[in-house]
Parts: C-alpha cells; structure tokens; sequence
C-alpha cells in the first residue's frame, strides 16, 4: 500500500514539475537574447541567427488600382519592354506593364499587366529589404528618396535610407532591355558597433494564377535549388502546408504563369534559406529568400548583388545570369564612404 501512495505521489510531483517550470522559468529567469557575434581565432565573427521570415505585408482590401498607385511617391520604370514604377513606400516594385504583349491576338488589346501594388485587383509585386538584430531596420511603410525620378537601361536609380542611429541604407536598381533587374543591397554602418544584417528578396501575389497547370506547362511557385528544378510545388500544396523551406546554392524561386514569369535570382555564389508561402487570411502567396548573415564592422560597408526577371517566358537564347560581375560581391565589406546620407 505505502509502494502504490509513494508512486502517486511521484507522479503528482512530476505533473508538478512538468506544468509549473515552464512559467516559473519564463516569469524568473527569462532566456537572454542570443549574441548576434562571437570571436573565432581572435575575431569577431556573426553567430547563427534564427531565420526571420520577411513578410509582404499584403491587405486584403480591394481598390482601384489607379487610386492606390497615386498615394505613394513612385519612380518611373521606362524600357524598350516594360513600363510602371517603383514604390518608394516599400521599396517595391509593384507597378509593371508588359508594353509588348498583349491581352489577345489583337494587337491593339491592352497590354498584359504583371505587378499590381498591394490593396488593388491582382496585387502582385517584388520587395526588398532586411533583417536582423539590434539594428533599427526599414520596413514595407518606409519611403526612401530615390537618386533620380526614372529608371531606364541607361540611368540606374539608388534608393537610401538613414535610421538615424548610425545606419545607411541603399538599394541600387537597374534593368536591362528586356525583363532584368539588378538589385543591390547596400548598407553603410558609421555607428559605433557593429550590426550584423541578413538582406532577402520576395515576390508576392494575392490568389492563384488562373492559367491551368497541366503536364506540358508547370504554373505555380517554380524553383532551382542546388541546380535541380523543382516543379513539385503547387499551389494547394503551399496553401495547405503554410510554409516550405528550402536551402540552396545560387538558384532561383517565384512564380509562373503559362506565359508569364516573376522570379527573385540571388547571387550564385552565396548559401540562401528560401521558402513558399500562403496567408490564408489574404490569400497571399509568397516566394522569398534569405542571404546570408554579414556582420558590418562600423565605419565598413557591405552589398549583395541580387537580380530580378519579371517578364514574357521566350524560348530565344537568353544570356546567362551574371554571379559577382557588379560593384561588389555577397556578402563582402568595404571602406565607408560610397552611400550618401
């Protein structure tokens, strides 16, 4: 008898301890918040962060598309192909027109509309930004002043963003002739510690594409990972998950219509943390990809090169994606100085 009482009460006092311990350790001793470096070999080096996952941010309001795109600050976006504009809210590219397509047959039907800014009828965009630690961050309602008022083949535009605590950043757009853009994170630290900063791309669009999916012609989230195509990603399967994640060398992610494209391109050399995902609430479906964690010393710099296709799918040759051929490589910090304030 006293076996079976000293039994139930061992149990009592582990149900005890099982319950309570949780909310006596989150009440007093809370967990600190994990160091964002670490030395290694005498240096200082950034420590592995959990991987934050960069939101778009997407109302589930509809309205007029005209309405929406006049309540922010816009870049123009002008090419022998495309037409629309850069939000400065944002950073986003949210405003593109495919002037040499067509909605028919009919060369006078309109042209094919990719990107819709968030709140109007197909909302579909690509955004930029960071994330990271002890670092006053931009966001999707930040508006940034860009370096001039259009972006042509000819005349990049740099956006900037001071958080005024030490911290500059920049994104460097240019485009090509046909559907490229080049996307340069930029980020200049002249506080007095370093920041350790994670940059990431997203392309965002509200519902399925209403192009059937069919055995000849994959529609849906599409990807390459460590050099293999990945077309077993639908969209049921991404709604129904919530989330898949993927780790990559190089490759790309986004979406595909039958005839359309929208893809985020890191640069090839670098190790990504890539996802898709559904907001059920909003009926968002999301692509994006983390780059690696960089630590930027005070008074040094770092950039990430990265690109964007938002274009016709064209079976002509294409010439291939360049990897560390801009300014400055993944990753890497340089002298201070290049960013304007």
């Amino acid at each position: 008898m006293n076996d079976n009482k000293n039994m139930i009460l061992a149990v009592i006092l582990a149900g005890i301890v099982l319950i309570g311990w949780p909310f006596i350790a989150q009440r007093w001793f809370p967990t600190a918040n994990p160091p964002v470096t670490k030395i290694e070999n005498g240096h200082q080096v950034p420590t592995p962060q959990p991987q934050a996952s960069p939101g778009s941010n997407a109302p589930a309001a509809v309205r007029d598309r005209a309405a929406v795109l006049r309540e922010t600050p816009r870049v123009a976006i002008r090419t022998p192909r495309l037409a629309g504009s850069i939000n400065l809210a944002g950073a986003r590219i949210d405003d593109l027109v495919l002037t040499g397509e067509h909605e028919t047959i009919d060369p006078a039907s309109p042209p094919i509309r990719l990107f819709s800014p968030a709140g109007a009828q197909g909302a579909y965009f690509s955004g930029f930004g960071w994330t990271g630690q002890g670092v006053a961050l931009p966001g999707p309602n930040t508006v940034w002043t860009a370096s001039g008022n259009a972006l042509t083949p000819s005349t990049p535009v740099i956006l900037s963003w001071n958080n005024s605590q030490g911290q500059i950043f920049q994104i460097l757009f240019a485009v090509d002739a046909n559907y490229l853009f080049t996307v340069e994170h930029r980020i200049v630290n002249r506080g007095a510690g370093a920041v350790a900063v994670r940059p990431f791309s997203l392309v965002s669009r509200v519902g399925p594409s209403p192009d059937p999916d069919t055995w000849t012609a994959h529609v849906g989230p599409v990807g390459v990972f460590n050099g293999n195509a990945d077309y077993g990603n639908k969209w049921s399967n991404i709604a129904e998950d919530g989330q898949r994640h993927f780790a990559s060398q190089g490759g790309w992610l986004g979406f595909t219509d039958k005839y359309w494209l929208a893809a985020i391109v890191p640069d090839q050399a670098s190790n990504i943390a890539a996802s898709f995902s559904h907001n059920a609430q909003t009926d968002a479906y999301q692509a994006d990809y983390s780059a690696p964690l960089t630590l930027v010393a005070p008074n040094r710099d770092s950039r990430y090169v990265s690109h964007v296709f938002a274009g016709a799918k064209e079976s002509a040759p294409c010439r291939p994606i360049p990897t560390s051929s801009a300014p400055a490589s993944s990753g890497r910090s340089t002298g201070a100085g290049s960013a304007g304030s």
